[in-house]
């Protein structure tokens, strides 16, 4: 652990970070800034409640009103206000120079300045926040509608139908396949020009977080407490590991391993290529936010209204070496001749 530090209140939504601040919202209307080095405050500004988005030079909160506020990740001072029509309970999105937000209707707006450059309604409101793909931004809508819009212009390209009831965000790789978890048990692969399936795996339990690509591996988490990693080319299973209890978030990706958090205190590594597993952490308390990885630390939000900071241990691994038959006896045998006078 690298530091644990109070925020007085209940934290409310998941954190943020501009790659070295961490940003809470708390239940009291207040964000705060910590250092991710050692997590001593930046500042704190009363905002008002909302869910926060961060990225470096952008900072902002959607309030449930749908306003958006542009916020000074240095300082924590209002660059602007901006109302977007969108109301909803779902996080901002920063996509490049633009935040987008949904919930009963889509906007993008620019960071630096609020101003909106589209709007589009939905038929029903969104259910996770949008993902952006290519020159996709992804939605997904009640009765498992994936909707692609336009990044630039926010027009639909098209829509497809998952045949199995989701609830966790879709993600489109670049052979133009959807990859989705379903509340049916099964992860599956559609394609996105006809919503025609390319294949769909069996599992024991529902999947409700979206999934993370790792070369052709799609690595995902069941409610089942398992860590699955399919081969995205041909819906095979690559290998499965087993959680210590049911996952928090979605897999995050640090280099080649594959970290998972799980209900209430642990956090766990595996070796993405191969599922084995690496070590594992706890929190001192429950988490109450899906972990953020910064660099080589992980920040979670814990349920007695503090934030903790993990650092990962860096150190490689041993690799065992592979003696073939008869090198040992050959290594002595030299050794012996080189000893002699």
């Amino acid at each position: 652990m690298a530091w644990k530090v109070s925020v007085g209140e209940t934290i409310d939504g998941p954190l943020a970070t501009d790659g070295t601040r961490v940003f809470v919202a708390t239940r009291d209307g207040v964000v705060h800034a910590l250092d991710v080095l050692n997590g001593s405050p930046f500042w704190t500004a009363g905002v008002g409640p909302g869910r926060l988005a961060a990225a470096p030079g952008v900072l902002a909160l959607l309030q449930p009103d749908g306003t958006l506020v542009g916020l000074d990740p240095a300082t924590g001072a209002s660059r602007w206000k901006s109302a977007s029509g969108v109301e909803g309970e779902l996080p901002p999105v920063v996509d490049a120079d633009r935040l987008v937000v949904a919930g009963a209707g889509v906007a993008a707006v620019e960071a630096a300045t609020g101003r909106i450059v589209w709007t589009a309604e939905e038929p029903d409101a969104i259910l996770v926040p949008p993902a952006a793909s290519g020159s996709c931004l992804l939605t997904l809508e009640p009765s498992s509608v994936v909707r692609c819009r336009d990044r630039a212009t926010g027009t639909t390209r098209w829509t497809i139908t998952i045949d199995a009831p989701v609830l966790a965000p879709p993600i489109m790789d670049d052979r133009g396949r959807v990859l989705v978890g379903t509340t049916a048990r099964a992860f599956l692969a559609v394609r996105a020009e006809d919503g025609r399936p390319r294949w769909r795996w069996k599992l024991g339990a529902d999947v409700r977080d979206s999934a993370v690509p790792f070369g052709n591996q799609a690595l995902f988490v069941t409610y089942e407490a398992v860590l699955y990693s399919i081969t995205r080319s041909n819906g095979h299973m690559t290998w499965r590991a087993p959680l210590p209890s049911r996952p928090l978030s979605a897999p995050l990706l640090f280099g080649s391993t594959a970290l998972v958090a799980c209900h209430e205190t642990e956090l766990v590594g595996f070796d993405a290529r191969t599922g084995r597993r690496l070590g594992v952490q706890k929190t001192p308390v429950e988490m109450r936010t899906p972990p953020l990885l910064m660099g080589a630390r992980l920040v979670a939000g814990l349920q007695d209204r503090s934030v903790v900071a993990l650092t990962l241990d860096l150190t490689p691994a041993k690799e065992e070496r592979v003696v073939k038959p008869g090198a040992k006896a050959k290594a002595k045998t030299k050794k012996k001749k080189e000893d002699e006078p």
